[in-house]
């Protein structure tokens, strides 16, 4: 049995059909809003769940995408417009490759999920945003990140992953409200430890959305 490539219900012979046919769509619509509304959400929605770094893409969650001209390449790209009203471009072309997640990426996944309240919390909690880096302090609200700075995420996750005495998961579900990994319910205890890990851990700073591009850059 040959294989086929899924977006949704719409089903393709070849990689390259599902390039072909989402570039069409693309020059089609040219510059515009894709709201829930839209033809297409469903098919963006679905197109961008094959993105590598997806759960990175939609933050909080996806209010909307939109076409736009690169001013620069002066060609079409897709954009997404956050719930948190932050906004990020993301390669359409990778979303069509199929590269298959890791167990050890679906975990991450989960796991910076289980601890997005308490960083949204901790950026609450700051009586004036300053970026620790360039000491940036009057930019709009949504330009400010929430950066973990020695010891690392990776580093924490790392050494609960050592350190934990709990089954680690091997199966996880997707939120419906934010399409966002999480765990499953029957792994709740090792979600409550690693909460528990991570804010004894963690050391936490703001940053401003360049600064903290520079830093994943280094």
């Amino acid at each position: 049995m040959k294989k086929s490539y899924k977006i949704g219900d719409l089903e393709f012979k070849t990689k390259k059909e599902v390039e072909n046919y989402t570039r069409n769509i693309i020059n089609e619509l040219n510059t515009c809003i894709i709201n829930k509304d839209h033809i297409y959400f469903i098919f963006f929605n679905n197109l961008i769940k094959n993105h590598p770094k997806y759960d990175e893409k939609i933050g909080n969650g996806i209010d909307y995408f939109y076409i736009k001209t690169n001013q620069l390449f002066k060609n079409l790209e897709m954009m997404i417009k956050r719930l948190d009203g932050s906004e990020v471009d993301f390669s359409w072309i990778q979303c069509c490759k199929f590269r298959q997640q890791t167990n050890e990426q679906y975990l991450t996944k989960a796991m910076r999920e289980a601890i997005s309240n308490d960083i949204i919390t901790f950026k609450q909690s700051q009586i004036k945003l300053i970026c620790s880096f360039c000491k940036l302090d009057n930019e709009n609200y949504k330009n400010y990140h929430v950066d973990h700075h020695n010891p690392s995420f990776e580093n924490i996750k790392n050494n609960f992953l050592k350190s934990t005495k709990k089954k680690i998961p091997l199966t996880f579900e997707e939120c419906k409200k934010s399409n966002l990994t999480i765990f499953n319910d029957n792994d709740k205890d090792f979600k409550e430890d690693w909460l528990n890990f991570h804010n004894k851990n963690c050391n936490l700073q703001i940053l401003c959305k360049n600064c903290n591009l520079r830093k994943r850059k280094t």
